[in-house]
């Protein structure tokens, strides 16, 4: 199955490109952000046409449920703080053996703390309602959206672990088969 890699900055890239150089060509930096994300990976879809699309990046958690540097697989997305009769809700294709949660594509960081609740951890990003709406738009069969928790939502800046998330990220593609 033709797959498109997805990863808002090179950087989160990197580790899963020097491990898996043979797939470098399907790999796509889409930019951080709702706009930019969405613009180019609807770009890179309707110019390469895959089949599958895995979107790819680090998060915050806003629980602790969630351990940083645990890589995680997103099971449903929306844009945080829209009207709820405006908000659409996106599903991402699953795999088996990662911890499931809901995000939430935010357009800064913490945006997400006032609307956590559920039995799923929640996760805050800020590209996927933007790219799983481009997979569906252009007809997409399988959408997977992976995270890496960098951080606590409440985290300051100075404790992110982005190396450790990174390097987790890409070590968990490069093992698996998507």
């Amino acid at each position: 199955m033709k797959t498109l890699y997805l990863f808002p900055t090179l950087e989160e890239s990197a580790v899963f490109c020097d491990l898996c150089p043979n797939l470098r060509e399907q790999v796509v930096v889409v930019g951080v952000g709702m706009a930019e994300a969405g613009a180019r990976a609807a770009q890179a879809i309707a110019r390469r046409e895959p089949q599958r699309v895995v979107l790819c990046g680090i998060a915050g958690a806003c629980d602790r449920r969630v351990e940083v540097g645990a890589v995680v697989q997103v099971e449903s997305d929306r844009v945080a703080g829209l009207p709820e009769k405006y908000c659409i809700e996106y599903s991402s294709s699953l795999v088996e053996g990662l911890c499931r949660v809901q995000s939430l594509t935010v357009n800064r960081t913490g945006e997400s703390l006032s609307v956590v609740a559920g039995n799923i951890p929640c996760i805050e990003q800020m590209e996927g309602a933007a790219v799983a709406a481009a997979c569906e738009a252009l007809g997409v069969k399988e959408y997977y959206h992976l995270r890496a928790i960098s951080n606590y939502v409440d985290d300051p800046r100075s404790a992110w672990r982005i190396k450790e998330a990174v390097s987790a990220l890409g070590e968990w593609l490069a093992a698996h088969n998507l």
